[in-house]
C-alpha cells in the first residue's frame, strides 16, 4: 500500500545555519544516502541516491521551482515579490518549454559552441600571459586570474562589447544571490539591477534586429520553426539565463578541477603524457566535486513513485552531489579515476526536460581551459590550501585557489 511522503519517519537534515567543510558535507550526504533515498529537509524533501534522481527529475508532474527559492529564503512580502519569471526557459514547463528548447537547439548545440572554442583558448592563454610575466616559475591566485573567463565567452557568443562586460560581471554575480541568504537585505538590489539588465538586454535586441551579426543573439533573433519564433521577452530570458547558468558554476568547476589536480602530481603526469584524457577529466571532476549541489522541483499534481505519494504543492530537492558519489552507480565511486568509462554519467547538469541547455558551453570551455594548463604548465602544485564559499550554498565552489606553477 503507497505510503502519502509526509507519513514516513525519514532524517531531518542538517540545520542550513552550519557551514560544513567539503569532506563534511559530503559525509553527511553519504550518511542519508546509506539511510534511504529521500529524506527531509526544512522545507520538503531530498532525494540523494542516483537512479532515483533520474527517474523523478523525468518525471513531468514535478515543476521547476528554482524561482521559488529566493522566497523561500527572504520571505513574501519582499521586493522580490515584483519580479516576473513566466518568460524563461529556466522556469517554463510542458508545451511551453518544449517550444522553447526546439527554437533554440541549434544555437546552443554541440557544433554551434565548437565554434567559440578558438576564442576560449585565446583568453586562457592571455591570463597565462600575463601570470608569467614575473617569469617561468611564479604563485598566484587561481580564481581571481579566471573570474572574468565565463563572462568574457557568454558575452563574446551573444556579442555584448567589451567595455560592457564589467557590467554582466556585475549582474552575473548578483543573479547568485537570490539563491542563497545573502539575498536578505539586498531584495530591493537585485530586483532593480534585473530591471536594469532587462533594458539593457531590451536595447540590445532592439540594436541587433537593425544590425544582424555573425553572434548568438542574431542567430537567436532568426531563428525560426514553422513560422514560429523567439519573442522579445523570450530573447531577454535567454541572455539572463545564460548569465544565471552559465557564469558562477563554470568558474566554480574551474577551480574546483584545477584543484583536484594540483593535489595529484601523478595525475597531471598522466594528463600531459596523454592529451586523450582530458575531456574525461573533465566530466571526471563533474562527478567528483559538482559546483550545483542541489536542484529543487515542485509537485505540480499527485503522483506516486516508489510506493510514495507525493502532492501538489510539495518541495522536492534533488543531491546532485550525493548522486554523483552513489555507489550503486559508479565502482569506487570516492575515488578521483580520469580514465573512469562512466564519468560522464553524473547528474551535474540535471536530466530531463531541464537538463543544462548550456551543457555543450561548459564542456567547452573547461576542455580548452585544461588543455591550455596542460600545453603551458609542467608543474602545478598548491600554493596553499584552497578556501571554500559557505558549505550550505546550492552553487558552490571555492572562493580562492592559490597555485605554484612552473611553465615548459
Amino acid at each position: 500500500m503507497a505510503t502519502r511522503v509526509e507519513d514516513l519517519a525519514l532524517a531531518e537534515a542538517k540545520d542550513l545555519s552550519d557551514n560544513p567543510s567539503r569532506e563534511e558535507y559530503l559525509e553527511e550526504v553519504a550518511r542519508q544516502r546509506s539511510q534511504n533515498w529521500i529524506g527531509k529537509t526544512s522545507f520538503g524533501y531530498s532525494v540523494v541516491t542516483h537512479d532515483d534522481s533520474i527517474s523523478l527529475l523525468r518525471e513531468r508532474r514535478l515543476h521547476q521551482a528554482s524561482q521559488l527559492v529566493g522566497k523561500l529564503i527572504a520571505g513574501t512580502g519582499t521586493a522580490l515579490d515584483q519580479l516576473d519569471d513566466s518568460n524563461g526557459i529556466l522556469s517554463a514547463e510542458g508545451e511551453d518549454h518544449n517550444r522553447l528548447r526546439r527554437l533554440v537547439a541549434r544555437p546552443f548545440s554541440a557544433k554551434a559552441i565548437d565554434e567559440l572554442r578558438p576564442f576560449m583558448r585565446d583568453y586562457v592563454q592571455n591570463v597565462l600571459g600575463k601570470v608569467h610575466e614575473s617569469g617561468d616559475s611564479t604563485s598566484f591566485e587561481f580564481q581571481a586570474a579566471f573570474n572574468e573567463y565565463p563572462i568574457a565567452v557568454i558575452c563574446h557568443q551573444v556579442g555584448v562589447a567589451e567595455k560592457d562586460w564589467d557590467l554582466f560581471s556585475y549582474w552575473a554575480d548578483l543573479l547568485f544571490i537570490r539563491w542563497s541568504p545573502l539575498i536578505i537585505g539586498r531584495e530591493q538590489e537585485f530586483v532593480d539591477a534585473m530591471g536594469d539588465f532587462r533594458t539593457y538586454c531590451l536595447n540590445l535586441i532592439e540594436e541587433r534586429r537593425a544590425n544582424l551579426g555573425n553572434d548568438l543573439l542574431s542567430a537567436l533573433i532568426q531563428v525560426e520553426e514553422e513560422g514560429d519564433r523567439l519573442s522579445t521577452d523570450e530573447l531577454v530570458g535567454l541572455v539572463q539565463g545564460m548569465i544565471a547558468a552559465g557564469t558562477d558554476t563554470t568558474r566554480n568547476q574551474l577551480g574546483i578541477m584545477i584543484s583536484l589536480l594540483a593535489e595529484r602530481p601523478e595525475t597531471w603526469s598522466q594528463l600531459r603524457n596523454d592529451n586523450e584524457l582530458i575531456a574525461n577529466t573533465v566530466e571526471e571532476s563533474l562527478r567528483y566535486v559538482n559546483p550545483i549541489r542541489t536542484v529543487i522541483r515542485q509537485v505540480a499534481e499527485e503522483f506516486e513513485y516508489r510506493d510514495v505519494i507525493f502532492s501538489p504543492g510539495q518541495l522536492i530537492t534533488f543531491s546532485l552531489s550525493s548522486a554523483n558519489r552513489d555507489a550503486g552507480e559508479f565502482d569506487t565511486a570516492d575515488d578521483f579515476d580520469v580514465t573512469r568509462s562512466d564519468a560522464r554519467n553524473h547528474l551535474t547538469f540535471s536530466s530531463g526536460i531541464h537538463h543544462c541547455l548550456g551543457a555543450a558551453l561548459a564542456r567547452a570551455e573547461l576542455q580548452e581551459a585544461l588543455q591550455v594548463f596542460v600545453e603551458t604548465w609542467s608543474e602545478v602544485a598548491p600554493d596553499a590550501s584552497p578556501t571554500w564559499k559557505h558549505g550550505r550554498l546550492a552553487i558552490w565552489g571555492p572562493k580562492t585557489v592559490p597555485l605554484k606553477v612552473t611553465k615548459n
